[in-house]
């Protein structure tokens, strides 16, 4: 049985620049020049956001040797250890996406859609941040799907850690809520 650990991150943690919040939403280039209106609503969709999630995140480190080798990548050869970690923002995010989406408001669904990805990357970077502080050199972060470990291994892991509050579909791997991850960092030590 493995051991998994519980974070709820602070606000801070998941707080992404507008710059790139705005970036991923469609708006190009460097001096973004939004109208009044359109300002409210990006600033209202980013205070919105950070009202209705609900973040946290699981982990574990192991001995690379407990872990099932199917979900270790190559580019983690001569790592000792490895830190999994699963991050979400919760279910309410994605419930207010397909209301807006409903009501035909599509520019506030992508703004969220868009702030909810690039909070949940904050969140990862932050945590990441966290362990390389903890454990020092290691490799880059991974997801499944990326590289040489297949998306729908998500659901292996998932059970791995025992994490019940995020699905992955067995046919694809994609995990429900959506703005969810699966990461996992290789340490020399």
């Amino acid at each position: 049985m493995v051991f998994t650990n519980l974070y709820i991150p602070e606000i801070h943690e998941i707080m992404p620049s507008k710059r790139v919040y705005l970036f991923r939403a469609g708006f190009k280039g460097k001096n973004i020049i939004l109208d009044n209106v359109m300002r409210n609503l990006v600033n209202s969709i980013y205070t919105r956001g950070l009202e209705i999630s609900e973040p946290k995140l699981y982990y574990t480190t192991l001995p690379i040797g407990d872990i099932p080798p199917e979900i270790i990548p190559a580019s983690f050869a001569g790592s000792q250890r490895m830190t999994i970690f699963v991050s979400t923002l919760g279910k309410r995010i994605d419930k207010e996406i397909e209301a807006y989406a409903a009501l035909e408001k599509v520019l506030h669904a992508t703004l969220l859609d868009a702030w909810g990805s690039e909070a949940l990357e904050t969140l990862n970077k932050s945590f990441d941040n966290k362990l390389r502080s903890k454990y020092g050199k290691g490799t880059r972060r991974f997801s499944p799907g990326y590289g040489d470990i297949d998306i729908r291994l998500n659901s292996l892991i998932l059970e791995l850690l025992q994490v019940h509050d995020v699905v992955a579909n067995p046919k694809t791997g994609i995990l429900l809520p959506r703005k969810s991850t699966i990461c996992m960092i290789g340490w020399q030590k």
